[in-house]
C-alpha cells in the first residue's frame, strides 16, 4: 500500500470471494482510508445471503463506505442490484457494478447499461481480447459509465509466455521501457477506459505499472504495433 501511494496508485479491487483480500486491504489502509477508493464484490445466490456478504465486507474494510460494489460474474444479480442500489441511496456505496468474464454475458449486459442500472462494469481487455471495442465500449461511453478492464497482462501470460521477445525499439520515444508496460499503455490509452487492474503479487512491480499510467496517450500507430508484436510473439 504505501509503493501504491508512493507511485500513483489510489484503487483497490477485491472481493469475498478473494481469500481475507478484504480483511487485509482494511488493515493495511486503516488510518489513511481517504487516500484510496475501495471497490469489493458480491458473489453469492440469494438476497438474505448477499447481504450478510455484504455485511462482511464493510466490517473487513473497517469503513462504513465503500466506492464501488460490483455483482461478481453476474451471479444472481437480478437480485443484488436492488439491493446495491438501496445502499447508494443510502450513502453507503458510492457507485453499483457488475463484472463478466464471458462475452456471452454482453448483451444482458448492455440492457443493463441502458437501463441505469450500472455505474461501473468490470470485464477483460487487452491486446488479444478486444470483443468489447465494438459495441460495449462506445456504448458505454455514449452513458458515462465507467470501464474497469481486467486482465491486462492475461495474468502476466502476455509476458512471461511469448515465444520470443518483442521488439521494444519503436517504444523508446513515449518512454516504455518494459513490455508489461507497453501492455497495460495499450489499454488505457484507449479513451472509453476507466482503469485497470493488474494483479500482481510482487511489490517492486507496483512501481513499473503505475509508470505506464503516467505516460502519453499512445497514437493508434503504436497501439497497432503492440497488438501485432505481441501476436507474433506467441
Amino acid at each position: 500500500m504505501d509503493n501504491c501511494l508512493s507511485n500513483g496508485i489510489n484503487f483497490i479491487d477485491s472481493a469475498a470471494a478473494y481469500g481475507n483480500s478484504e480483511m487485509v486491504v482494511g488493515k493495511t489502509t486503516s488510518g489513511r482510508r481517504d487516500k484510496f477508493y475501495l471497490a469489493t464484490k458480491v458473489r453469492v445466490e440469494g438476497k438474505e445471503a448477499g447481504e450478510a456478504q455484504l455485511a462482511k465486507s464493510f466490517k473487513a474494510f473497517q469503513t462504513e463506505y465503500i466506492d464501488l460494489i460490483q455483482v461478481h460474474n453476474m451471479i444472481d444479480h437480478r437480485t443484488h442490484l436492488p439491493t446495491l442500489q438501496a445502499l447508494k441511496a443510502e450513502g453507503k456505496i458510492g457507485m453499483v457494478g457488475i463484472t463478466a468474464m464471458v462475452t456471452e454475458a454482453y448483451p444482458e449486459i448492455m440492457d443493463l447499461m441502458k437501463s441505469g442500472a450500472v455505474d461501473a462494469l468490470q470485464i477483460p481487455y487487452n491486446v488479444v481480447q478486444t470483443e468489447v471495442a465494438d459495441e460495449l465500449l462506445p456504448l458505454a461511453q455514449d452513458l458515462g459509465i465507467g470501464i474497469l478492464t481486467m486482465e491486462p497482462l492475461k495474468k502476466g501470460r502476455f509476458v512471461q509466455d511469448l515465444k520470443q521477445q518483442p521488439d521494444m525499439a519503436p517504444l523508446a520515444g513515449p518512454g516504455i521501457d518494459t513490455w508489461a508496460q507497453a501492455l497495460l499503455a495499450w489499454v488505457i490509452s484507449d479513451p472509453r477506459v476507466t482503469l485497470t487492474i493488474p494483479a500482481t503479487s510482487r511489490p517492486e512491480r507496483i512501481r513499473e505499472n503505475a509508470a505506464a499510467g503516467s505516460l502519453p496517450k499512445l497514437p493508434n500507430e503504436l497501439r497497432d504495433y503492440i497488438r501485432e508484436e505481441t501476436l507474433r510473439c506467441m
